[in-house]
């Protein structure tokens, strides 16, 4: 393998890994649980939306 080659393929690995690691530093400040549209608004619990999923 060339020594370009080489250094692409660590180039890419970083890329790769820099863009999981910083998905997984995102996911960990800002969960789910409270990110989107309803957020943590008091009105948006699990019991009310089923509530809302049964109508």
């Amino acid at each position: 393998m060339s020594g370009i080659a080489i250094v692409m393929m660590v180039l890419f690995i970083v890329i790769i890994w820099g863009g999981f690691v910083a998905a997984w530093v995102n996911l960990t400040n800002h969960p789910d649980e409270t990110s989107g549209d309803l957020g943590d608004l008091p009105h948006a619990t699990n019991e009310e939306l089923a509530a809302l999923e049964r109508q």
